[in-house]
C-alpha cells in the first residue's frame, strides 16, 4: 500500500515538473512570436497599399489637399505621412531605403492616389511598363506586334489577361503615346445577351433595326453599363472616341480608317469592338477581309461561349451588323437579333503595377 501511495505521488510529481516545463515552453514561445511580430519587414506591395490607405487618412484630415477639376494634380512625400503619424519611418517597415512621393489625380469625377515607392532594390512600376517588359514588341508568332501606330496582341496563345473591376480581360492593344490599355470582356457570358437595334427602318421599310450606331438601342444599353456596372472604377479609366464608320464585306483597309471615318461627338467609357480589332488579333495571312473564315485562326478572341456584337455596321445593308460566332467566323446579321454584347473599355495604364503575369490563372492587376 505504501509501495503504491509513493509511485502515485512520484507520477503526480512527474506530471507537474511536465506542465512546469511545458508551460515554460509556450511562454518562450508566446515571447518569441511576439518580439518577431514586432520587428516583422512587409513586402514593397504592402508598403505600397500602407501609403495608399495612409494618403486617404491625410486626405481627410487635409481636403484642402484633394484635387478638384481646375487643380487636378497633388503630390505629398512619405515625409509629409511620417511627420503627420500616419505611417511609420518606412525604414522601419522595409529592409532597404527608401521614399514615396505620392500622386493624387482629379479622374473623372473622382480621384485615385498613386504612391510612387522608390527604394535602394526595388521602384514601383506602372501597369503599362510591366505589361511591355512581360512582352516584347515581335514582328511574327503569337504576341505583341507594333501595328498602326498601336502596339497589338495577335496570335491565339499570347499572355494578356487583366483582372479589372471584378471581372477577367484580355488586352486588345496598347498606346504607347499616352499609355491608354484597352481591354475586351473575356468571357461574354458576363455579359447581356441582347439586340443591336429595334427600330423600324423606313430606308429598307424593314423591322430589322437601324445599324446608325448613335441612335442605336445599343448605344443606349452601354451608356448605362458605364454608369452602373462601372460607376467606381471610371477614375482608372480612359473614356474612348467611338469610330462607327460602316465596312463593305469586301473591305481589306484593317488600320482602323474605315471605322474611324466617322467618330462620335462624345467620347464614352464602354463599347464595342471595332471590327478591324478582330481581324487585326489573328495572324493568319489569309484574314483580310469580314468574309474571310480564316479570321477565326490563331485568333485569341474567338469565344466558344457565344455570338457577340462588334461595333461596326454592314455599310452595304442599312440593317444589319458584324457579329462573331462560336467558330470565330464574321456574319453580317440583322441587328434585331439577340447576342452577348461584348464590352470593350480603356485603363490608364499610368495606374501602378500590383501584380500577376497576364495568364489565365494570374493576370495583371493595379492599384
Amino acid at each position: 500500500m505504501n509501495k503504491f501511495r509513493t509511485f502515485m505521488a512520484n507520477k503526480k510529481l512527474v506530471y507537474s515538473i511536465i506542465g512546469g516545463v511545458a508551460g515554460i515552453i509556450v511562454l518562450f514561445i508566446v515571447i518569441f512570436v511576439a518580439i518577431r511580430m514586432i520587428g516583422k519587414k512587409i513586402t514593397y506591395s504592402e508598403l505600397e497599399n500602407q501609403l495608399y490607405f495612409a494618403t486617404e487618412k491625410y486626405l481627410k484630415d487635409n481636403d484642402i489637399y484633394y484635387p478638384t477639376e481646375e487643380n487636378p494634380e497633388t503630390i505629398i512625400s512619405s515625409e509629409d505621412l511620417v511627420n503627420g503619424k500616419y505611417i511609420k519611418e518606412l525604414k522601419k517597415l522595409v529592409k532597404d531605403n527608401c521614399s514615396a512621393e505620392i500622386e493624387i489625380l482629379y479622374k473623372n469625377g473622382g480621384y485615385v492616389i498613386r504612391p510612387m515607392l522608390t527604394c535602394d532594390k526595388y521602384q514601383s512600376e506602372l501597369f503599362y511598363d510591366r505589361i511591355l517588359n512581360d512582352n516584347p514588341v515581335i514582328t511574327n508568332g503569337n504576341g505583341l506586334f507594333d501595328l498602326n501606330e498601336m502596339l497589338v496582341f495577335r496570335g491565339d496563345r499570347v499572355n494578356n489577361y487583366v483582372k479589372f473591376n471584378n471581372m477577367l480581360w484580355r488586352i486588345v492593344k496598347m498606346n504607347p503615346v499616352d499609355n491608354t490599355v484597352y481591354l475586351v470582356l473575356d468571357n461574354v457570358k458576363e455579359a447581356p445577351n441582347d439586340l443591336w437595334d429595334n427600330r423600324y427602318n423606313t430606308t429598307e421599310e424593314s423591322r430589322h433595326g437601324i445599324n446608325d450606331f448613335d441612335v442605336s438601342v445599343i448605344s443606349h444599353t452601354l451608356k448605362d453599363i458605364a454608369d452602373t456596372k462601372f460607376a467606381n472604377a471610371k477614375s482608372r479609366m480612359i473614356p474612348m472616341d467611338i469610330c462607327v464608320g460602316k465596312r463593305s464585306d469586301t473591305e481589306s483597309n484593317n488600320d482602323g480608317s474605315v471605322e474611324c471615318s466617322y467618330i462620335l461627338e462624345e467620347p464614352e467609357f464602354v463599347t464595342l469592338m471595332q471590327i478591324n480589332d478582330y481581324i487585326n488579333a489573328s495572324t493568319d495571312h489569309r484574314c483580310n477581309t469580314v468574309e474571310d473564315m480564316a479570321c477565326g485562326n490563331y485568333n485569341y478572341l474567338v469565344n466558344k461561349n457565344g455570338k457577340w456584337w462588334t461595333l461596326t455596321a454592314d455599310g452595304t445593308k442599312g440593317t444589319k451588323v458584324y457579329s462573331v460566332n462560336y467558330n470565330g467566323n464574321i456574319i453580317s446579321d440583322y441587328a434585331d437579333s439577340k447576342k452577348f454584347i461584348r464590352y470593350m473599355i480603356a485603363v490608364d495604364g499610368n495606374n501602378i503595377y500590383q501584380e500577376g503575369n497576364g495568364s489565365s490563372t494570374s493576370p495583371y492587376m493595379m492599384k
